[in-house]
């Protein structure tokens, strides 16, 4: 099981922080099977997976981060996990008399700070270990990004537009199919049709990436005396900093695929619906039983 899970997570793995967080959230928001709360206690070995693909750690790297790491899953188990009860509370709600785009906005707005919140943790975590990273560690690292980015260009960007859109269809189709099971034929008809009015965005991610992988370079190979301040600012102004038109680009599909997910939860039928509520019920009370403060036992004289 574990090397296939290996496998998965090195084909699927993104270099960027916030592509990590978003995975990492999505496997406790939207994983939606019975290994809940399996996956989720071993989210250590999944985010150490993803720093070994990038960087060999020394036995007394790994301890600190280790030790970094279990903080912050304890904080996100106790403080973070409980917070996301109100996400899939609001989104109980809104299924009563037809979920509207306001409210779709609103939930895919929680979800956005869940991950913002995520990032500040993590981010304090990654640039404790960068401390004591050498030199040739970050060559390494540095070299994995580049590599990273030339296998994106190889696979993605050589699709045709047909090959493109029939992806965005099939990723579509899956984030639709994990909510409410088998979609009837109009369902599909309607993500595929939906698809080809979407922007192509991977030659735009593969330029913005590269213009912001340019200064994450020249700040680790310079290595000022307040390269964490220097990191910590090019992650705030990330969005401020992106290119014009890939903004636009993920501005318009977002909204595209909001009311497009909108449009398929309200042609719900009565299977799908028990589907969608059981299937928000059950992560409440996973969130429940992966929270819950146990309290050590106390021996009686």
């Amino acid at each position: 099981m574990w090397p296939a899970l290996r496998a998965r997570f090195r084909i699927n793995k993104m270099p960027l922080l916030r592509t990590l967080l978003t995975a990492l959230l999505i496997l406790t928001v939207l994983s939606g099977c019975s290994a809940n709360r399996f996956l989720y206690n071993r989210l250590d070995t999944f985010v150490n997976w993803w720093i070994d693909d990038y960087v060999a750690l020394s036995v007394e790297q790994q301890g600190a981060f280790d030790a970094g790491l279990s903080s912050v899953l304890r904080w996100h188990r106790y403080d973070e996990l409980p917070r996301y009860k109100t996400i899939i509370a609001e989104s109980l709600a809104a299924l009563e008399g037809g979920v509207t785009l306001v409210e779709a906005e609103l939930i895919a707005d929680g979800i956005d700070q869940a991950v913002m919140r995520l990032q500040g943790q993590m981010l304090e975590l990654l640039l404790d270990v960068g401390d004591l990273l050498t030199d040739e560690q970050i060559a390494e690292f540095l070299s994995t990004i580049d590599d990273d980015q030339a296998s994106y260009r190889d696979k993605r960007l050589s699709r045709s537009n047909d090959e493109y859109f029939e992806d965005s269809a099939d990723s579509l189709e899956d984030l639709a199919k994990r909510l409410l099971g088998r979609l009837t034929r109009e369902q599909k008809q309607l993500v595929a049709s939906t698809s080809r009015e979407l922007t192509r965005l991977d030659g735009l991610w593969y330029a913005d990436r590269e213009k912001w992988g340019a200064s994450l370079r020249a700040i680790l190979e310079q290595r000022t005396d307040d390269w964490r301040g220097d990191i910590i600012a090019l992650v705030e102004d990330r969005e401020a900093e992106r290119i014009p038109d890939y903004v636009t680009a993920i501005d318009r599909n977002g909204e595209i695929i909001l009311v497009l997910l909108v449009d398929v939860i309200n042609s719900r039928s009565e299977r799908q619906d028990r589907r969608l509520r059981d299937f928000l019920t059950d992560l409440t009370e996973d969130i429940d039983a992966l929270s819950a403060r146990i309290e050590p036992a106390i021996d009686e004289a």
